[in-house]
C-alpha cells in the first residue's frame, strides 16, 4: 500500500474540495500510478492503475509541474493510445513531494473549452495553488509517518476554499475591480465571492 493510499480519505476530501473551489475536475495518483482520488468522470476509476498516465509518469520521474494546453498534441501525449481521441481539453499536473521524493501527482483536468480556458488563462496562480495543495497532502503524509496510529488530519472544504479565495485576491490586488477579477478567476459570481468574504472574514 502506498503512502497516499494510507491517507486515502484525506486525499479524496482534498480532491473534492479543490474541484468545488475551482470548478475543475481533480485526480490524484500515487507513485505507482494508481488513481487514489478523483472527482467527476474519473471518480469510478479510483483504485485503478492509470495505463495511459504518461504525463503523470513524467511528473513522478522529474518532480516537475506540467501544463498541457492541447492534450493529444503535446510531446508527452504521443505514446497514449487515446492520442487523437482524447476527452480532455487541458491539464495541469504537479508533484506531491515528501522531502526530496515524489510520492504522487495532483492534476487538474478540463473536459470542455470553458474549463480549458479557465485553466490556461489563470495557469500561473493555479499552479501556485496546486503546489500549496500538494504541500497540504504531504503534511498529512508527514503526520501519518510520525504517528501511524494517529488518525489522518482531514482537510476541510472551508480551509481549502478560503485559501483559494485569498490566493485569487492576492493575484489581482491593486487592479481596478479586483474583486470582480478574483470572482472570475475562481469561476464564481461576484455575489458568491462577497458572501464567502464575509463568511470567512477576509478583508
Amino acid at each position: 500500500m502506498s503512502s497516499l493510499e494510507k491517507i486515502k480519505h484525506t486525499v479524496q476530501t482534498t480532491a473534492e474540495a479543490i474541484a468545488d473551489a475551482l470548478k475543475i475536475e481533480v485526480e490524484i495518483a500515487d507513485s505507482n500510478l494508481v488513481r487514489v482520488a478523483s472527482t467527476g468522470m474519473y471518480k469510478e476509476q479510483c483504485g485503478d492503475v492509470m495505463a495511459d498516465g504518461f504525463v503523470y509518469k513524467y511528473v513522478l520521474d522529474t518532480g516537475n509541474t506540467v501544463i498541457i494546453e492541447n492534450p493529444g498534441a503535446h510531446e508527452l501525449c504521443k505514446p497514449c493510445p487515446r492520442i487523437g481521441n482524447c476527452c480532455e481539453s487541458g491539464e495541469i499536473a504537479a508533484p506531491i513531494m515528501l522531502g526530496d521524493k515524489t510520492v504522487g501527482v495532483i492534476g487538474l483536468i478540463g473536459f470542455d473549452a470553458a474549463q480549458a480556458k479557465q485553466l490556461m488563462d489563470n495557469k500561473e496562480w493555479i499552479v501556485q495553488f496546486l503546489v500549496k495543495m500538494a504541500e497540504l497532502i504531504a503534511n498529512n503524509l508527514s503526520a501519518e509517518i510520525v504517528d501511524s496510529d494517529k488518525s489522518s488530519l482531514d482537510l476541510n472544504l472551508e480551509t481549502l476554499e478560503k485559501e483559494a479565495i485569498i490566493k485569487a485576491l492576492e493575484e489581482v490586488s491593486g487592479n481596478t475591480g479586483s474583486k470582480d477579477k478574483a470572482a472570475k478567476l475562481l469561476g464564481i459570481s461576484r455575489a458568491t465571492l462577497y458572501r464567502k468574504l464575509k463568511e470567512y472574514e477576509i478583508e
